[in-house]
């Protein structure tokens, strides 16, 4: 069921993802024109660029996820101090790390900055990362073996550590970091991950009985400006990573892997 689930999610998403439908919208195009549907092809063309336009011109995907981050804030400074501290993989680059032997971080790179800084800030918190590939093939690059190597680089004490490394998605995450830790009722868990990967990720927590306090980091967002700044690309990467989250958030909840779509503190 859970490879079904895997394998079904990465499919949806190729159906889906804008940047297939820049290059599938001008084939339906040359289609209906030699169909002689012309009257549609020139409907088709005129959407085409007309979402090249507006992606090229505006941050729309900085636009779609300041809901999703404004969902959660740091911890307050007199918050207690965490039993435990969580972060999600997702930082690395781990095909250039396997070609290069060396860790290799990606845009969320805040997550494993914030993880070293708070393991040294609480240092009696149990640390874990749990992450291990998300990829349909190339299951043998394991983000764990790069995180363990970073850490292990930067001094910080392995006995502390816990590290998952057979997860594939959040709800893995989520669910084979609770067999390896089995958290006591009462303690305090922080979890790290990006700030739009937040309500996800605590809906899939609350579902496995797990409270955690987000500790967001890595925003998109940026204030909101209707100025043109033309960055097809950069504006694309941000659109496509967006949607991506808005569609597992919808399909976590609807499929019982997350309590609620933003959900209340558990």
């Amino acid at each position: 069921m859970e490879n079904g689930f895997f394998f079904a999610s990465k499919f949806i998403w190729m159906l889906v993802a804008p940047a297939n439908w820049l290059l599938l919208l001008p084939l339906l195009a040359l289609l209906l024109h030699r169909l002689q549907w012309r009257a549609w092809a020139v409907w088709v063309w005129s959407l085409e660029v007309l979402l090249i336009l507006l992606i090229g011109a505006y941050p729309v995907g900085q636009w779609l996820v300041k809901p999703l981050e404004s969902y959660s804030t740091l911890p307050a400074l007199d918050a207690p101090a965490p039993d435990g501290i969580i972060v999600l993989g997702g930082a690395w680059e781990t095909a250039t790390s396997g070609y290069w032997q060396q860790w290799e971080l990606n845009h969320a790179a805040e997550r494993e900055l914030a993880f070293l800084v708070l393991a040294e800030r609480y240092p009696a918190a149990k640390l874990v990362f749990t992450g291990g590939s998300g990829r349909v093939f190339s299951q043998g690059l394991k983000e764990a073996h790069w995180a363990e190597a970073l850490y292990r680089d930067f001094g910080l004490d392995q006995t502390r550590l816990v590290l998952e490394s057979e997860s594939r998605n959040t709800d893995e995450n989520a669910r084979f970091s609770k067999r390896l830790v089995a958290p006591k009722v009462g303690e305090h868990w922080w979890l790290i991950t990006s700030a739009y990967h937040m309500p996800r990720s605590v809906g899939v927590f609350c579902q496995q009985d797990w409270s955690v306090t987000p500790y967001p980091v890595d925003h998109y967002y940026a204030g909101l400006s209707w100025r043109p700044n033309w960055q097809l690309a950069n504006h694309l990467q941000e659109l496509e990573q967006v949607l991506h989250e808005w569609l597992g958030l919808v399909v976590y909840r609807i499929t019982g892997k997350s309590s609620q779509l933003f959900p209340v503190r558990c």
